[in-house]
C-alpha cells in the first residue's frame, strides 16, 4: 500500500537483536529558539542527537517525544507548530466503537454502513479542531512517536509525513508529472494504550505490540496536485487544503483519501481495513464529508489472481464501494482488492498492513516476484500476533533467526521501531528515559526505511 524508501549504503543485519546493545545516557540538546512558545526548543542533528548552534537540525520538545525534528530552515518562524499528542492512557477505556454492531460483509450496505461510522467517528470533534487533538472536546486521539527521522519525517506545521509519490498517467494525471502526497495519522484512546506499552520504557517492548477491540486509527491524506496536473477535470476541486512545510517552503496540500483501520474480532485477521476518496461531486456542506468510500478488507482474499479477477469471479473478503468517486475505482489494489488514489496498485489495503513487523518486512511484492504463487505471499491472511517472515532477493520466503517480531498491522508502529531498533536514532525530549541504540554489523546489501 505504500513505497519504502531506499537509504543509499546504509546497512544493517537482518535480525532483531543480534551483537551489541548499547543504551545511551539521558540527553539533551543544546537549547536553540523557533519552535511554539512554552516548548523546548534543542539543537540537534538529524538522528536527534545533540549538537552545538547553528542547529543543523531542531526538536521541539512538549512532552517526553520530540513533537518534530527537522531541518533548522524549515522550522516556521511564525508557526503554526505542529504539538504531538502523547499523553498515552494506561488502561484501555470503555468499548465506544459505534461501528462494532454493523455486519461488515452484509454486501456493499454493510460495508458502506461500517466505512461511514468509522468516519464519522473520527471526524466527530477532529474537523472543529481543526485536527489538532488538544483542541478536541469530544474525544481524545493520539499520534504515533519517533516518526521523526530520515528523508520522510514530520514536517513541523502540520505533523504530516511523505507518502507514496504517484507520476501520470496515474490517476489520471498528465504523463511525466509527479506528485507528492503527505498524510498525518490517529489513534484513539484504545489503540494509544497500546503505543504506550511498546514505547513508553527504555526500549521499545514488542511483546505488548497487539491492540485490544475497540482500538481505531485513522489517517488523512494530502496532496500537492494542482489542477493542471490532471489530464481531466480537477478531482479535487473544493477539497480541504492545508498549508505545510516542506524543504521547498510552504506548500499548499489538498485533502484526496483518507484511511480507517479497526480491531474486529469478527475479522480472519483481527483487523477491519477500509479507504475513502475525496468525491469533487459531493454537496455535503463540510467538504471534510465529501469523502466517498472505496472499499473496505476484512482478509486478503489468498489464493484471488488477476486471472480471476478477468474471468468475472469475485472478491470474498473484500467490498467495493458503489460510491467510489470514479478516478478511484479505476486505482483499486492487485486484482481489484481495496486500495485508496495515492496507494500502490499492486498491493492492498490490508495486504501492506500485514507485512508490519521488526525487523521490517517489504510492505509489496518486489519485480523479482514473477509468479502469482510469489506474489501471494502478500496477500496470506495473516493475524496481528503472526510476523509476516523475510523474503530473499529472488522473491523466496526465508526463516530468520531470531524471528520476526509482529506489529499488529501497524506500519506507522514499525516505522518508530525502526527508527529505534535498526537505524539507532533517539530521543532527545526526556532526560528520564533513554533509548536503545541497537548496533548491528555490517550485512550486504541495505536495509531501506519503511515509509508509512
Amino acid at each position: 500500500m505504500r513505497v519504502i524508501q531506499h537509504l543509499g549504503s546504509r546497512i544493517f543485519r537482518n535480525v532483531l537483536f543480534a551483537t551489541t546493545i548499547t543504551c545511551l545516557a539521558p540527553t539533551h540538546g543544546h537549547a536553540a529558539s523557533g519552535c511554539a512558545p512554552g516548548s523546548t526548543c534543542l539543537s540537534v542533528t538529524g538522528k536527534g542527537v545533540p549538537a552545538p548552534e547553528p542547529a543543523p537540525f531542531i526538536a521541539q520538545c512538549t512532552g517526553v517525544f520530540p513533537d518534530f525534528v527537522t531541518p533548522s530552515a524549515m522550522v516556521p518562524s511564525a508557526g503554526p507548530w505542529f504539538k504531538l499528542s502523547q499523553s498515552y492512557p494506561t488502561a484501555v477505556p470503555a468499548n465506544d466503537a459505534t461501528w462494532s454492531n454493523i455486519d461488515f460483509k452484509d454486501g456493499v450496505t454493510g460495508a458502506n454502513a461500517y466505512l461511514y461510522a468509522l468516519r464519522d467517528y473520527a471526524f466527530d470533534g477532529m474537523i472543529d479542531a481543526d485536527f489538532k487533538p488538544e483542541a478536541n472536546n469530544v474525544r481524545p486521539w493520539f499520534h504515533m512517536p519517533l516518526m521523526n527521522f530520515g528523508p520522510r519525517a514530520r514536517e513541523p506545521m502540520r505533523g504530516l509525513t511523505s507518502e507514496r509519490s504517484v507520476t501520470g498517467p496515474e490517476l489520471g494525471l498528465k504523463p511525466g508529472v509527479t506528485i507528492h502526497n503527505y498524510a498525518v495519522g490517529f489513534y484513539n484512546a484504545a489503540g494509544a494504550v497500546t503505543i504506550g506499552q511498546v514505547l513508553g520504557g527504555a526500549s521499545p517492548d514488542l511483546a505488548k505490540a497487539q491492540f485490544p477491540q475497540g482500538a481505531m486509527t485513522f489517517k488523512i491524506l494530502f496532496s500537492d496536485v494542482t489542477a493542471n496536473d490532471f489530464q481531466g477535470s480537477d478531482v479535487l476541486s473544493g477539497a480541504p487544503q492545508w498549508t505545510i512545510r516542506t524543504a521547498a517552503g510552504p506548500q499548499t496540500v489538498r485533502l484526496m483519501q483518507m484511511d480507517v483501520a479497526a480491531v474486529d474480532s469478527r475479522s480472519p485477521t483481527g483487523w477491519v481495513f477500509g479507504t475513502f476518496a475525496f468525491d469533487s461531486n459531493a454537496t455535503d456542506t463540510s467538504p471534510w464529508r465529501r469523502l466517498r468510500p472505496v472499499g473496505l478488507s476484512w482478509g486478503n482474499d489468498f489464493g484471488f489472481t488477476p486471472a480471476d479477477q478477468q474471468a468475472g469471479k469475485k472478491l470474498t473478503e473484500t467490498t467495493i464501494s458503489d460510491q467510489a468517486p470514479a478516478y478511484s475505482a479505476s486505482h483499486l489494489g492487485w486484482a481489484g482488492r481495496a486500495n485508496g488514489p495515492v496507494d500502490n496498485p499492486i498491493s492492498g489495503c490490508l495486504s501492506c498492513h500485514s507485512t508490519a513487523q521488526s525487523p521490517s518486512a517489504p510492505i509489496t511484492f518486489s519485480n523479482a516476484c514473477t509468479t502469482d504463487a510469489q506474489k501471494m505471499l502478500w496477500f496470506r491472511d495473516l493475524k496481528g500476533n503472526q510476523p509476516f517472515g523475510g523474503v530473499d532477493a529472488s522473491c523466496n520466503p526465508i526463516t530468520s533467526a531470531p524471528p520476526p517480531k509482529p506489529l499488529d498491522f501497524s506500519l506507522q508502529l514499525s516505522v518508530a521501531v525502526q527508527n529505534v531498533v535498526q537505524f539507532g536514532d533517539v530521543n532527545p525530549c526526556s532526560p528520564s528515559a533513554s533509548i536503545m541504540n541497537l548496533r548491528v554489523d555490517d550485512h550486504p546489501g541495505e536495509h531501506p526505511r519503511i515509509a508509512r
